[in-house]
């Protein structure tokens, strides 16, 4: 590597490193000395300290996501043993239940559960609403 190492080092006034290179970056390919590279779990690769930062993070999230897949699915499953879905007779078709050919089918709506308060009417002036300027005055 003939470029020297460009990592900012210095607290107030920030400058390059400036070492011989050995390697560069993974990820951003900057080249860096033997001072600022980071071995990764892969033999030969090495990383910044900021990329090698980056790459952790996303790790962990993407842990933290698998987990909480895992949980909900988990939960579903604990939710579906604890409420068990009624067995289907022999003879019933596979299908929703239809009703009996005499049976007059009920509207849902149309009877209120007890308790239940009617949804309140639109108010009248539901009308869309109609926006005219004013007329420039003539001269």
């Amino acid at each position: 590597m003939n470029a020297p190492c460009t990592i900012e080092t210095g607290l107030f006034k920030k400058k390059p490193c400036g070492h011989a290179s050995v390697t560069k970056c993974a990820n951003c390919e900057q080249p860096l000395c033997k001072e600022h590279a980071v071995a990764q779990k892969k033999p030969g690769v090495f990383m910044c300290k900021d990329c090698d930062a980056a790459a952790k993070q996303f790790e962990k999230t993407q842990a933290d996501v698998a987990k909480q897949q895992k949980e909900k699915q988990q939960a579903e499953i604990m939710k579906s043993i604890a409420n068990p879905a009624p067995p289907k007779p022999k003879g019933a078709p596979a299908g929703p239940a239809a009703p009996a050919a005499g049976a007059a089918a009920k509207p849902a709506a149309s009877q209120p559960a007890k308790g239940a308060t009617p949804p309140p009417p639109p108010p009248a002036d539901d009308a869309p609403l109609e926006f005219t300027p004013s007329e420039k005055p003539k001269k």
